[in-house]
Order: C-alpha cells, then structure tokens, then sequence
C-alpha cells in the first residue's frame, strides 16, 4: 500500500513512520518542513518531501494521486497560539485541510484525517467516557477563543462527513486522547508560559529546577497514551478500510486517566527513580489566563470511549506510569541538561508576559 503523510515530521508522524515501515511492507511518502525528527529514518520505503503543503500545492497533488491512502496529521496543536494567533489557526487546520480533501475526492482516495478529542469541548460536570456517535460537542462562548482550534477540527470533520454521503468520500476520522512517548515535541524554558503540552513544562521543570506550573490548580483530568499504541491503533485502522469506512475513532487509553496535580507527582517519582536524585522543582498554581492569555478556557474532565476500537481487536497495553517513565528515559538517555537538547526540543514557547 502507497501512504502519504502529511505532518510526517512531527511527534505522531514521525513515530508513526517508523513503526509502520518496521510493522508493514507500505510505501511511505512523506511531507514536512522540518526532518529532524526523522533523520534516523533511513528506509529504502520511505521517501521525505521537504516542504510545506501550504506553497507546493501541485506536488502534494501528484502525490494525492499517488497514494492508496493520505494520512492527514497537519495542525496547530498549542493552546497558545489558539489565542494569540486564531486566524493562522483557522486557516491551517480548515481551509488547508479542505483543499486536501478536495484532491482526494478528484482522486477518489481513502483519507485519514486526524481531528483531535477537543472536539467534545467542555465536560460540563459529565464523568462519562466521550463517545464518538454519541456525545454531544459543547464548545464555550465566542469570546473564549481556547475553543477556535476545536470549533475548526469540528467544522473539518462535519464536512468530511459530508462528503462521505454526498461524494462517497472513503474516510476515517481519528481523535486522539494525549499521546505521549519518544521525540514528544520540545521543552522549554524554566518558567515559560504557554506552550503545546503539559509535559514539555513539567519535563524542563525537573531537568532545571523550574516551577512546575499547575495551571487552574492542576485539577483538570486527563488519559494518556503511550504513543507505541496508538501507532499500532492507527496501522489497524489503515490496514483495515472496510471496518473502518467513515467511521470517527477515538485512539485512547482511559486506565491512564490522572489529574496534572496527580501527573507532576507522578513524574517527580520517575524523576527521582531514573537520576537517583530528585529535581528541585516546586509546583506552582497558576491561573489559566496568567498562563495562555485571555480568552482561555479548559475542559476539566476528558476520557474517551474506544468500544469502537477494541471491537477491531485493539487494546491500549501500556500502563500510565510505564508510558511517563519510556518517554522521560528517552530524554534523559540523551541529555544532562536542557541546554543540551537537540534544536528541535528547545523552541521557545509562545511567551505571555
């Protein structure tokens, strides 16, 4: 099978890569604007197209036409920038995506489109799994921009959806609940505001004596997947078309379900476990609006439900503090210290201050 990935170079992608060339006999073509992550790639299968999919519009549709099936994980993913630069945000995980939607309806191919599990929005007291089909998508008010990124990953798979029954597009839809392993995005400075993940923060925290910031108290709860299963979710999914023909999929681990407080105490231990000393780091409550900006809003209580995946066979394997402790090793396997981070783990979060 001919795969083309857009986003090969981020965190999923390129992960996700590796373990369908080690997993598979696909052909994997690749587009990003960054190939750091994936320099340790070098795979007579895999062919990276540097570029992004923004100006090289006739390449990616001669590679449309190429593919059996595009796996779409292009997005801004940072609270951050949801606030600060909510147009850029619009434009990159909507209009951009519908263009490529457009081209595989030309070429009647298969998409994988990666949406996101803030498409449920806010958990307004509910303690139930989110259900793909059946839980309703509740955003906050307009003023609350937290919720453009959703409202965009909500609007993309509506007319995905759409076309499926108007066009007979083939399509799976995927959300994912808070992937986490090797080469997770990038850390940032002792102290730094805004930012991607909660890991990124926590991570520098303990590598530098930074406060570990609880935005909101740290009381909004989470579930975490270790990012070897959701590859093996995903390569499911690919390999399985018919079971999987406009279905939305949530990729998740709900037994890894913790709160951030819970999640700073929980990788304080690892810390102090892996080093055999313990970090200097303190937690810190901050306000979600100190933090992000205005305008942020959060959702307090996100676990999905995967009935629909485990009925094609699939079952999350690795446990919360086995997931935390693989990806703070791989970190600590390489550094000593922040500073020596590759390029690519030390970008700047978006400052508020």
């Amino acid at each position: 099978m001919n795969i083309l990935m857009l986003g090969v170079g981020g965190f999923i992608g390129s992960n996700l890569a590796a373990h369908l060339l080690a997993n598979s006999d696909h052909v994997i073509a690749g587009i990003d604007d960054n190939d750091e992550k994936i320099a340790d790639i070098q795979h007579e299968r895999f062919t990276f197209i540097p570029g992004d999919v923004r100006r090289i519009g006739d390449k990616v549709d001669d590679l449309v036409r190429w593919a059996d099936v595009v796996v779409d994980l292009i997005a801004y993913a940072n609270p951050s920038i949801y606030i600060t630069r909510p147009l850029d945000v619009v434009n990159l995980n909507l209009f951009q995506n519908l263009e490529l939607i457009d081209r595989c309806i030309k070429h009647r191919k298969r998409l994988v489109q990666f949406s996101t599990s803030e498409v449920y929005g806010l958990s307004e007291g509910r303690r139930k799994p989110f259900s793909e089909d059946e839980t309703n998508l509740v955003m906050g008010p307009v003023k609350k921009q937290r919720w453009i990124y959703a409202s965009a990953k909500e609007l993309l798979e509506r007319i995905i959806y759409a076309h499926g029954q108007q066009d007979g597009l083939d399509f799976t839809i995927i959300r994912p609940f808070n992937f986490v392993g090797p080469k997770f995005d990038y850390l940032v400075g002792p102290g730094a505001l805004g930012g991607p993940r909660v890991f990124s923060h926590f991570m520098s925290a303990l590598l530098t004596g930074g406060p570990m910031q609880l935005v909101d108290g740290g009381h909004a709860h989470r579930s975490y997947t270790h990012i070897d299963d959701a590859s093996r979710a995903i390569q499911l999914i690919i390999d399985r078309p018919s079971a999987c023909h406009q279905e939305i999929l949530n990729i998740g681990s709900p037994q890894n379900g913790a709160t951030v407080r819970e999640l700073a105490h929980l990788m304080l231990d690892l810390y102090r476990e892996l080093t055999g000393k313990s970090s200097e780091a303190k937690l810190v409550d901050i306000a979600g609006t100190s933090f992000y900006g205005e305008g942020y809003e959060d959702c307090d209580w996100r676990i999905p439900d995967i009935r629909k995946l485990e009925a094609l066979g699939w079952q999350p394997r690795i446990n919360l503090r086995d997931t935390f402790r693989s990806t703070m090793a791989w970190y600590l396997d390489r550094i000593d210290s922040a500073d020596e981070l590759p390029s690519y783990l030390r970008a700047e979060a978006v400052s508020l201050a």
